[in-house]
């Protein structure tokens, strides 16, 4: 990380990169009197372009926001048009090392049209998307070393395999789902013109699309499903997909929910951010009518939504959602024969679902559960 604590040291410290004399940082940090809400408008669109090309992860900005709900959401604006989000609590973010400058604003749609105006894909992205974990979380892990290969099915947008592109290029990335115009979407993107990808159009239950898979592999597989799309599946349907991926990739790894028991999901879910609040508008988790939490089922329906006033728009509907839960999940694995492990963020490894320990945050946080045909190899400084 490199630090600029005024202006004048972060030209400094852009110059240094832009003529090769420092490597590119992952983040460079701004504090001090290096404050963005402070430059002119002018200035401070002229360092982001700089800052955008000298990074390989974003910057961190520590200091404090302008109070005011207009000059804080024209920061943020000002911010995000250049090629950075803060949909991750590590900083202002960018695709690894991207060269591309994507547009984050998705907030002057609203000011422009309203709710209606508002890109569905672009809110979910800023509330539920997970940016704080990626491949290179997974891949560097002891079991998951050598995979070579991304398997996104479901993949709807394959935000996983995108931005995972930019850090490993050289992997092959393979995509599954049912939406042609999520495809030529995915497709359309600014991908790095090496990148070796495929996005399949067809049924992840049915064993000729992973055929086609395994036929694209090189070196390990693995599969990521993220947490709202699995949740679709009846028990049966469910299993059916586990046994079928894992018979075809080396490792299918599930996004989950916290855990917690399915009557806690029920209520209303605040997920409004600060420049959806600046701008005039919520976003929240809503339970449908006659879609309280069966304890029984485990089934529930709910819907993402954003409200200005009086006026609600649905963005995504989850009717007849099924709240899998990480026992069950696991119990469907032992029924297959499957080994069953879950990502600890404070190891940075997947570990045995037998070796839980108080450090694991799977109660508070979203996880990742993986199922393989392999062992694990033990650790010997880990002897209980």
């Amino acid at each position: 990380m490199r630090i600029a604590k005024s202006p004048k040291d972060l030209d400094k410290v852009l110059s240094r990169i832009e003529t090769g004399q420092q490597a590119k940082p992952d983040w460079i940090r701004l504090q001090g009197t290096c404050r963005l809400d402070k430059m002119a408008p002018t200035v401070r669109d002229t360092f982001l372009k700089r800052i955008h090309p000298c990074v390989l992860r974003g910057f961190k900005n520590s200091c404090q926001k302008p109070r005011g709900k207009k000059q804080r959401l024209a920061l943020w604006q000002s911010v995000t048009r250049q090629g950075f989000h803060d949909f991750s609590e590590f900083g202002w973010s960018k695709n690894y090392d991207s060269p591309y400058v994507e547009n984050y604003d998705y907030i002057s749609a609203y000011q422009k049209g309203g709710l209606d105006a508002l890109d569905a894909y672009s809110v979910y992205s800023s509330v539920l998307g997970t940016f704080d974990f990626s491949v290179e979380d997974f891949v560097r892990t002891k079991l998951c070393k050598n995979v070579q290969t991304i398997v996104e099915p479901m993949a709807g947008t394959a935000e996983v395999c995108y931005a995972g592109h930019f850090r490993y290029p050289d992997f092959e990335y393979l995509m599954i789902d049912l939406d042609e115009d999520a495809q030529e979407l995915v497709l359309s993107q600014k991908w790095l013109p090496q990148a070796s990808k495929d996005y399949i159009l067809g049924d992840v239950l049915t064993s000729e699309v992973w055929d086609r898979v395994k036929s694209q592999t090189i070196g390990d597989s693995l599969a990521y499903i993220g947490k709202q799309s699995h949740h679709y599946f009846s028990a049966k349907r469910l299993m059916q997909l586990m046994k079928v991926a894992t018979s075809h990739v080396d490792f299918l790894m599930l996004e989950t929910p916290q855990i917690c028991l399915v009557s806690e999901m029920g209520d209303t879910d605040e997920l409004t951010r600060e420049e959806q609040e600046d701008a005039g508008f919520k976003c929240e988790l809503a339970g449908e009518e006659d879609g309280d939490p069966n304890p029984l089922t485990n089934d529930l329906s709910f819907r993402l939504q954003i409200v200005s006033g009086k006026t609600e728009r649905t963005l995504f509907n989850y009717h007849d959602w099924r709240f899998w839960s990480h026992s069950t999940l696991v119990a469907f694995a032992d029924l297959l024969d499957l080994n069953s492990f879950y990502f600890h963020s404070e190891r940075e490894e997947f570990v045995p679902v037998g070796d839980w320990d108080d450090e694991a945050d799977c109660e508070e946080n979203v996880t990742f559960m993986l199922f393989t045909q392999r062992q694990a190899e033990r650790d010997p400084e880990r002897s209980d």
